[in-house]
Parts: C-alpha cells; sequence; structure tokens
C-alpha cells in the first residue's frame, strides 16, 4: 500500500499512523527528515506545499490555472526539481491514503485544500488527519501567495516531549553551543530550556518541544542566561 505524507515529522505528530504504516510504501514531502520513518523524502522548503502542490497537479490535472503556471519558479522556491516530478506523480497514481497535518496549511490554506480536493477525487485515495481519521477538504483556486522567509535560527515546534535539539549545521546558524541555557523567544511563548547538541541531526532546522506549543516552523531569538 502506498501512503503519501505530508506531515512535517509524522513519528513525532503521530506515532500511531507511523506504527500502522511502518510495512507499507510511504513518500514523505516536507523540510524535514524523519530518521524514524521507513520512508522516501522529498525535501521541500518550509511553508512550500501549496507550491509543491501546485507542480504535481500541473502534471496530472488537465485545468487552466495550474497550465499558467511558473513552474520554474514554483520547483525553485519549494526545492523540488522538475526532474523528481515525475517519480512523485507515479506514486501518487496508486496512492491509498494521504496524511495531512495543521501546519501545512499556515501558507495557502485555501488552495492547498482544493488541490488536494482535485487529486483525491481523481486518483481516489483518502485524506487522513493525525488521528488516522477520514477527512474532507475543499478551498479555492487562485494566484498563490509568496513564501515567507526563515532566516537564521529556526525551529519546528511541538508539545510531545520537552527538548530543544538540533545537529550542528543549526548550531553555526544560532550561535548555540551544546548545553547552552537560553531563553527561548517565539510566536507562541517564552521558554526556558538548554539546548542539546545532536549530531546525528542533518538540515538548519532544530526540534523545540514543550507543553502548548503547536506543530509550526519558527525563526527564535534567544537570550543565553549565562551573559546575564
Amino acid at each position: 500500500m502506498k501512503i503519501l505524507s505530508l506531515a512535517s515529522m509524522l513519528s513525532i505528530q503521530s506515532p500511531n499512523l507511523s506504527d500502522k504504516f511502518k510495512d507499507d510504501d510511504i513518500l514523505v514531502i516536507s523540510p524535514l527528515k524523519d530518521t524514524l520513518l521507513n520512508a522516501e523524502f522529498i525535501k521541500c522548503e518550509i511553508g512550500s506545499v501549496s507550491y509543491a502542490l501546485a507542480l504535481i497537479c500541473q502534471n496530472l490535472l488537465n485545468d487552466e490555472f495550474f497550465d499558467e503556471l511558473d513552474v520554474g519558479y514554483l520547483s525553485g522556491e519549494s526545492n523540488i526539481g522538475e526532474e523528481e516530478l515525475p517519480d512523485i506523480c507515479e506514486f501518487i497514481k496508486d496512492t491509498k491514503f494521504c496524511i495531512v497535518s495543521d501546519e501545512i496549511f499556515a501558507k495557502n490554506p485555501s488552495q492547498i485544500k482544493e488541490m488536494l480536493n482535485l487529486l483525491s477525487t481523481k486518483f481516489g485515495f483518502g485524506l487522513l488527519n493525525l488521528n488516522g481519521e477520514k477527512i474532507a477538504l475543499s478551498g479555492k483556486l487562485y494566484e498563490l501567495d509568496e513564501l515567507d522567509s526563515f532566516d537564521g535560527a529556526v525551529v519546528f515546534t511541538h508539545s510531545k516531549s520537552d527538548e530543544f535539539r538540533g545537529g550542528k549545521f543549526f548550531a553555526m546558524a544560532s550561535k548555540l553551543r551544546d548545553g547552552s541555557e537560553v531563553i527561548l523567544t517565539t510566536k507562541q511563548k517564552e521558554i526556558k530550556t538548554k539546548f542539546n547538541l545532536d549530531k546525528s541531526m542533518q538540515g538548519t532546522i532544530a526540534m523545540l518541544g514543550s507543553s502548548g506549543l503547536e506543530y509550526g516552523f519558527e525563526t527564535i531569538s534567544y537570550t543565553n542566561l549565562k551573559k546575564i
């Protein structure tokens, strides 16, 4: 069975679904590589799911809206190469379920919902939320907004555990050292925590877990407690 996951970090967001589909053929489109998930990963830029879906729809659907899109621009901004699209599209043709999570709707939500509606209708796959429940989505197609810029210290926020963990590239971007005690300022709340360097993590995005945090990506600022 083929499963398409648009969730940013499925093993954290829905361990039940990760376990349920562990023996299936999973394709993930996300800015993060989920090392606990046995899957093929297509890396995209933060907030670019709408661009990725537009590229897919342009290849698979006969619609004037998609025919008029600038494929080169969408590919460049989403970081999904045009050479990757044929394999993605072939996978979607046989997909059984597509998993979605709330954070993918942070940018161009109505267009994302309608593109998923069109694709699921044409190819007969079900849409699942993180609880594994079947959902129906619908929206409207109109011009896609430009993507937000994420520079500096970027984190993926969640509430599944208390953690502030990143790889060496995040440490370089944020100028943090392993064990640094900081007060982080996010859009959701301030958090007193300690940075843990995880050399197994790739990329420049860190994991930030704390109670009450919603799933999403943020650029954070911090105060180093040792310098106060």
